[in-house]
């Protein structure tokens, strides 16, 4: 078969931009990975594609030089044009799913967005990219579709339990009302931070660092407290009680002091608004009160009582403020007790 090949030089030429392309495309793609942030979406997106970008354009260059025979420089365009269908296919999907992972849980640090927003944005931009590809082969894709659509219905009743807990994760994500990070407590009791929201279950991280996996269905069905909404933080308490003969102003104002102290102490504490006391009842063998106070995050409430219990104790005992063991005095009218129970 015969070559039209012009002259040396273009030979050269086309190797030079073919190459020439894949360095500019790593030369881009280093120094716009530098003057990117760390965490910004389009530079986890572009890392290790830049050059590919780079040499598909290098090859669009060269093949404008036909060094190989007719029938040869159509298929060689045609493989470019699916190269780059490729390259772009896998980059808009990178790029759609690393803004999808910064942008729409609206989180910051290390925790996850949502794993099933991530797949499923990502999964339909690979399917619009192989459609434009079969397009491009000459591939008529109608009755592909049709395929596909009597095929779907019979895989939906197949796994029907699985499309719906799909489909309860996808309602779970747009309600925007439980999302990776936040602290819920469900009606079975189990509580702790979500950690990812994927297409068949959600998985709660307990405080004592386990995994709850909860169906995406049996989470949409139930009862759920979150405490990061309406805002993140939460109120919390210690209570106890004073003895009848206290001065409960006296106690108000030093449990007050006390209060405030260990909230300005520890960084988890809210200032505004100030801690307050309550007297609630009147028990068996005390005035019972309670110290309310807030926090930031609600597992910023327990160390703050651990600390607010010590130190409330030290104050009271220094103040001589009773907090009374549990005793209940008994009224015998006047009677008395035989000398061998007294005795």
């Amino acid at each position: 078969m015969e070559f039209y090949v012009g002259n040396l030089s273009a030979i050269v030429w086309s190797l030079a931009l073919l190459a020439g392309g894949w360095l500019a495309g790593w030369v881009v793609e280093y120094f716009l990975l530098r003057k990117l942030e760390p965490s910004s979406w389009f530079r986890k997106a572009l890392a290790g594609i830049g050059h590919w970008m780079g040499l598909a354009a290098g090859l669009a260059l060269a093949l404008r030089y036909r060094l190989l025979p007719a029938d040869w420089h159509s298929a060689a365009v045609l493989a470019w044009k699916i190269s780059a269908l490729m390259i772009a296919t896998v980059f808009t999907a990178r790029l759609v799913g690393r803004y999808i992972h910064q942008h729409t849980v609206g989180l910051t640090g290390d925790l996850p967005s949502t794993s099933l927003a991530h797949h499923i944005m990502r999964g339909l931009v690979y399917v619009i990219g192989i459609l434009v590809i079969l397009q491009t082969l000459d591939i008529s894709i109608t009755p592909m579709l049709t395929a596909l659509g009597v095929g779907g219905l019979a895989v939906a009743l197949a796994l029907q339990d699985t499309l719906t807990n799909l489909f309860a994760g996808i309602q779970i994500i747009a309600s925007r009302k439980i999302r990776p990070g936040q602290f819920i407590r469900l009606e079975g009791g189990e509580e702790g931070y979500v950690h990812d929201i994927a297409w068949r279950n959600t998985t709660i991280r307990t405080l004592p660092n386990m995994m709850v996996i909860v169906p995406n269905a049996k989470l949409s069905s139930s009862i759920v407290t979150n405490s990061y909404l309406p805002s993140e933080e939460v109120s919390s308490n210690v209570e106890l009680g004073v003895h009848y003969d206290s001065d409960l102003e006296r106690v108000e104002q030093v449990a007050l002091e006390t209060a405030m102290t260990v909230i300005e102490a520890f960084p988890g504490g809210v200032t505004e608004p100030a801690p307050v006391v309550r007297f609630r009842s009147f028990g068996d063998s005390a005035i019972n009160m309670a110290v309310v106070f807030r926090v930031r995050e609600y597992t910023d409430q327990f160390p703050i009582q651990h600390l607010l219990v010590k130190a409330l104790h030290k104050r009271f005992r220094e103040e001589g403020i009773v907090i009374p063991y549990p005793i209940r005095t008994l009224d015998l009218g006047g009677l008395s007790l035989p000398e061998k129970l007294i005795n």
